[in-house]
């Protein structure tokens, strides 16, 4: 019961004593804080004399311990139940670990979503993140692995809850995506060359456009054929 405690005791313990979690659970860090401070007070009493076999036969020893485990895992399950509602707020969340999330929802930086972005998103190595304020910072541009860029048609701010501000970057890439794969199927018919075209837009974009035209002209000649 001991190793279980201490087990438990390592996870939460930097999640809800240093982490800015504790603002979002103050009941679960309140009861954390209950339960942190009588094993704390078990482990002084152990350093001060550290025979196991007396430690283990202290009247209530393993009453407390029992105590200290059930009260360690409903804040674990609150704090689970807190990351569920995350995911399901975003569901790309579902990508990446517990323990990556509680660094992204621990942060008050926007920054602090980059070194996930390629996980939760195909190929987004990360988002270009401007300063326009002390207050205020907007994601202006997604950036993949190659550093290949797409400018968003409008910037989002990255204020409020991270799930939100994600919510609406993820709108926004798709919105800007298909405005530029259809500015760039109607240019095709206009281009002046080929390669100079090709430079204008994304790879991705490029090849989107190139099997519209294709197949509109596969379905042309067939049309002509059969008349």
């Amino acid at each position: 019961m001991w190793i279980n405690v201490q087990r438990k005791w390592m996870y939460l313990e930097g999640i809800f004593v240093s982490g800015d979690i504790r603002s979002q659970l103050p009941e679960e860090a309140k009861k954390f804080d209950e339960k942190n401070k009588l094993f704390k007070t078990i482990m002084t009493d152990t350093y001060r004399d550290p025979l196991i076999k007396k430690q283990c036969h202290v009247p209530s020893r393993l009453a407390d311990l029992e105590s200290i485990f059930v009260g360690l895992e409903r804040c674990e399950k609150s704090l689970n139940d807190y990351l569920d509602s995350k995911r399901n707020a975003f569901p790309r969340f579902f990508f990446i670990s517990d323990d990556e999330l509680l660094s992204i929802l621990g942060s008050a930086e926007p920054s602090a979503i980059q070194e996930h972005m390629i996980k939760m998103f195909d190929n987004i190595a990360s988002l270009r993140l401007v300063k326009v304020s002390d207050t205020m910072t907007q994601a202006q541009a997604m950036i993949s692995a190659e550093k290949e860029e797409m400018q968003f048609k409008q910037s989002v701010p990255t204020d409020g809850r991270v799930e939100d501000w994600m919510t609406k970057v993820l709108e926004e890439m798709r919105r800007t995506n298909k405005m530029i794969t259809k500015e760039a199927v109607y240019y095709y018919r206009f281009r002046k060359t080929r390669v100079g075209w090709m430079y204008n837009y994304q790879g991705m974009v490029v090849l989107a456009t190139n099997q519209i035209w294709f197949a509109f002209a596969c379905f042309f000649l067939v049309k002509v054929d059969r008349i």
